[in-house]
């Protein structure tokens, strides 16, 4: 579903509830009222550590294993020192408890505790997640919350199991839902809509999609979801054969490729591929037809049998030439949900093969994984297996002793350099020395199979704060600095963590106080981002130097200033590296010193810092002072600070932007009042011509607007000739446009580039804001400097909501692009069916459809011209446009059809009343045509027609390539272009 609008209200909800609430939070609702589309709106969030989607669509999505792994190899890359051990899918599934805990639970429960609550999302939680999610949300850290959503719980048992959650309902905000209504369908009454939609957000867009291509009329809604569905089934718009493709989809285990879906087609309705395509193509209104091909929201209900379709797939996995293994696996799912006898399928299967298939787990449901048993498929079952990996993670010395001693049942090499690991981060001393004892080998293992070469025993030991397993592996010989491909070391880790006792014993083991990792940075700068100011501490009075940069030009004290905390340990921490002489005038890659970050961050420190400073305007690389940066983040003691001694309020970065021109990009309404007390220049323009209220008129804030807004500022333009009038109607803000309007603002004023506002708005959808612009402007038609009208171009933009909007503020259909082409020449051009009956039902004209363009020629002629079959029939047999209409050449449509040698148009007018015997102004009828361009099948259709063949002589092809025959229309040999082509 395409949202137009952002949920701000329950977003910030949902902030209320991070900040503030301990419980996990569980979003329910019914179904299809946007849960999905919040989701997503939530996990482009810095707070949002990881989220998984599960889709009945995706079998995989579902999966325990699945979903739990998924959700660790996010952690792993927000936490580059989370250490998580590799459990198989056996483990992650039979014992869902113990392995979330050392999967998940225990290894995020050994990160130092970030600044800020972080959250995971799980999104469409089914029935069989219930367990896991209930485990989750008494495992995780109280620092990182359970987010997941759901449709209504089914059972009490569950309800009760739910009980211990936060309930956020997204159904309940019917603001939201009432203003996404208003925007996605303007031409409806917002009242019937809410009512029609019974709570639903897919409800309202598939009825803006209908509407989009006139499927629909905006005063006869269907009631429900279940409604509309059936009356778009019955739509004679769409494909007759639509419930064919839906089931065909629905069957496909997973969402079909285009090419897939357009070959399993056509073996079903038993039909040419063109037909196929055509159909799937119609289908755009109401489906997604990318590829692959998705069902959304309640097409996926859509009932009825599957076996005929199943039968069809398996039928396309058959014939399919060059089958891989995956093939004949799909075959096996589709032949065991078909209509195929069991002794039918086992045959097809034996003879592609399927019997010599080894498959290493079972595979889709039981029935499939059966099948392909009964054809002799080797399955392998492991659920008798031991996870040596998890033996080793709960440190059962006993067992693990035992699987290392039997030679046949000894677990692989990898295996035992990977329960080494996780034996080691999770402090189990006596187990990494049994294994070293038997297997000392595994010392030198690091992980390279799951964490690209970064983990290694000592370091997971480091990060884990076990001091046994570190003093046992410094005395069995290790390396202290041993590093991975990530250059991360123990020092470097427990630097990071905050154990101090590590570091100690580290240092005292002579661990290399300056050894860098791939980015260059050491563990004084690890600890200083952590702010563990007494590490930080130990590191500088052990040789840690103060001033040495990372591969950014970073130093210890510009990355704690960057991590934006405000708390006793930053100020702690800054403090102590500016006693050890930490140098704030160095400079960054960025060009940045230590007073532009502490400015950027409104750091508490930011006057010591401005103190050591050399320049209180130092420019960085973007020319932006630290006074810039203040202004742009909204940091208002900061911005005060630094103009109290003495910062440039006027100073320009390389954009040609003031600080004021910053506060006002990002809508702070603070620092442009204070700014602006202080003198700042609001008619300052910078490098693209705009000023401050340019920047200001995207926002909400009408404060903000009135702040920047006089008669001098809104009549300003930009280097595009934009006012900001025409900025604004971008936006859907209604009363920032008021306000402009009110302070002298021309609504009729043009850019460069022949744009309006009124333009700007129809184009992007703001109605409310068209309706009250067109009061005041006197041309609704509002040509651009290539002479096109608006109305052309919502048709073309396939706007067709905004354009009846348009039509209905008197907009005319009749108004010519420097082509002289209308709205119904456009609509023709484009196949466009839709917005040709919203041209017939608004106009109620059908004169329309036989305006001229300045070739003369029809929309029929256009729509004839491009080979679009759909809309010429519209044109002829709803519009009823004469057939036999000419051009300035005296070509007719027939003629046109002719030369293009398309059979389908020239039958549909010959059976519609189009004229063979029309004559152009070269004197040539359509059989003359068919006779110069070889058409020689459709001479038979036009004689057939008529009972005559072509006239005798007239037409022949010249016999000079360079001859022109009358109205300046070129003929030579080479080409069969006897008319000339509309633009």
């Amino acid at each position: 579903m395409k949202e137009l609008i952002k949920r701000e209200r329950s977003a910030e909800a949902f902030s209320i509830w991070l900040e503030e609430c301990s419980q996990p939070l569980l979003i329910s609702s019914p179904p299809y009222t946007g849960k999905t589309s919040f989701v997503k709106q939530l996990s482009i969030e810095s707070e949002c550590a990881a989220v998984h989607y599960c889709s009945r669509e995706e079998p995989a999505s579902i999966d325990t294993a699945s979903v739990l792994r998924s959700l660790a190899t996010q952690l792993v890359r927000r936490f580059p020192n989370l250490v998580l051990p590799y459990l198989s899918s056996v483990t992650l599934l039979a014992d869902i408890s113990a392995s979330i805990d050392h999967y998940l639970a225990l290894p995020l429960g050994s990160l130092p505790l970030p600044p800020k609550s972080l959250f995971i999302i799980i999104d469409n939680v089914l029935p069989e997640l219930y367990d896991v999610v209930f485990k989750l949300q008494s495992s995780l850290p109280s620092w990182l919350k359970l987010v997941v959503t759901t449709r209504s719980l089914p059972t009490e048992e569950y309800l009760r199991h739910f009980s211990s959650f936060h309930e956020f309902s997204l159904s309940g905000e019917d603001d939201e839902l009432r203003e996404f209504a208003h925007s996605r369908l303007p031409q409806c009454c917002e009242e019937d809509v809410i009512h029609a939609s019974m709570g639903s957000w897919f409800y309202v867009d598939q009825v803006g999609r209908a509407l989009d291509y006139g499927l629909l009329q905006p005063d006869d809604l269907p009631v429900g979801t279940e409604q509309l569905l059936k009356s778009l089934c019955s739509s004679p718009s769409l494909p007759t054969r639509l419930s064919i493709y839906l089931m065909l989809i629905k069957a496909s285990r997973r969402p079909p490729s285009h090419s897939d879906l357009l070959s399993v087609g056509q073996i079903m309705v038993n039909d040419v591929l063109p037909s196929v395509q055509k159909d799937l193509e119609d289908l755009s209104p109401i489906l997604s037809c990318s590829d692959p091909v998705i069902l959304s929201g309640s097409w996926v209900d859509f009932e009825g049998d599957l076996a005929p379709y199943h039968t069809a797939w398996a039928d396309h996995y058959k014939v399919k030439t060059r089958k891989s293994p995956q093939d004949l696996v799909e075959l096996a799912y589709h032949l065991a949900h078909s209509l195929c006898s069991i002794d039918e399928s086992l045959l097809i299967l034996h003879s592609l093969g399927a019997s010599r298939l080894s498959l290493s787990c079972p595979v889709f449901d039981e029935s499939t994984t059966a099948l392909l048993e009964r054809v002799g498929c080797r399955v392998e079952r492991i659920e008798d297996q031991e996870d040596f990996v998890f033996l080793c993670s709960l440190g059962d010395l006993s067992r693990i002793s035992e699987l290392l001693m039997d030679v046949s049942s000894a677990p692989s090499s990898s295996s035992i350099s990977l329960g080494f690991l996780a034996a080691a981060s999770r402090g189990h001393v006596e187990v990494c020395e049994m294994i070293l004892d038997r297997r000392p080998e595994s010392i030198h293992f690091s992980s390279s199979s799951s964490s690209e070469g970064q983990w290694n025993a000592l370091r997971a030991a480091a990060c884990g704060n076990h001091l046994n397993v570190l003093e046992m592996l410094i005395r069995r010989g290790v390396p202290v600095d041993e590093c991975g491909n990530g250059g991360r070391t123990a020092l470097r880790a427990a630097a990071w963590a905050g154990h101090r006792q590590i570091v100690t014993c580290l240092l005292k083991a002579k661990a290399d106080v300056e050894k860098r990792d791939s980015e260059g940075r050491t563990a004084l700068m690890a600890a200083s981002f952590m702010e563990n100011n007494e590490i930080v501490e130990d590191l500088l009075r052990g040789g840690a130097d103060a001033n040495c940069v990372d591969t950014s030009g970073a130093t210890a004290l510009h990355l704690v200033l960057s991590n934006g905390c405000k708390n006793e340990r930053h100020r702690l921490t800054v403090n102590t590296l500016l006693n050890f002489k930490s140098n704030v005038n160095l400079i960054d890659s960025h060009g940045r010193a230590c007073i532009h970050l502490a400015a950027y961050h409104g750091d508490e420190c930011l006057e010591t810092i401005a103190r050591h400073a050399d320049q209180i305007d130092l420019s960085d690389s973007d020319g932006r002072t630290p006074l810039m940066l203040a202004s742009s983040q909204g940091q208002i003691d900061s911005v005060q600070m630094l103009v109290s001694r003495g910062a440039n309020i006027d100073s320009i970065d390389d954009q040609g932007r003031t600080a004021l021109i910053l506060g006002a990009i990002n809508g702070h309404l603070s620092i442009v009042d204070l700014l602006l007390s202080m003198g700042a220049d609001e008619g300052h323009k910078d490098n693209d011509g705009a000023t401050a209220l340019h920047y200001a008129v995207r926002h909400k804030s009408l404060e903000l607007t009135r702040a920047l807004a006089t008669t001098a500022t809104v009549s300003t333009c930009d280097s595009q000739g934009n006012t900001p009038l025409i900025v604004a109607a971008e936006y859907p803000n209604v009363e920032v446009i008021g306000e402009l309007l009110q302070c002298g603002s021309s609504p009729s004023a043009q850019s460069l580039h022949g744009q309006t506002a009124l333009r700007v708005a129809a184009l992007a959808g703001n109605v409310n804001i068209v309706k009250m612009l067109a009061s005041r402007v006197s041309d609704c038609d509002q040509k651009d400097v290539e002479g096109t009208p608006l109305l052309h171009s919502l048709l073309i933009s396939n706007q067709l909501s905004m354009a009846s909007t348009l039509l209905s503020l008197s907009a005319s259909p009749s108004s010519r692009d420097i082509h002289g082409r209308s709205a119904a020449h456009i609509v023709s051009s484009r196949d466009d069916v839709a917005a040709a009956r919203l041209l017939l039902r608004t106009i109620r004209d059908g004169r329309i459809f036989e305006e001229r363009d300045e070739g003369g020629r029809t929309p029929l002629m256009t729509a004839v011209w491009a080979g679009h079959y759909s809309i010429a029939s519209f044109l002829l047999e709803v519009a009823s446009v004469d057939p036999n209409a000419v051009d300035k050449q005296g070509a007719s449509s027939l003629s046109v059809a002719v030369q293009l040698g398309h059979r389908e148009l020239v039958h549909l007018l010959l059976r519609l009343g189009a004229d063979p015997s029309i004559r152009d102004k070269a004197g040539r009828t359509a059989h003359d045509v068919a006779r110069i361009t070889g058409k020689e099948n459709i001479r038979v259709m036009l004689k057939s027609a008529t009972g005559s063949a072509d006239s005798s002589g007239f037409g022949s092809m010249p016999s000079s390539p360079l001859e022109v025959v009358r109205n300046g229309t070129h003929i030579d040999r080479r080409t069969s272009f006897l008319l000339t082509a509309p633009i």
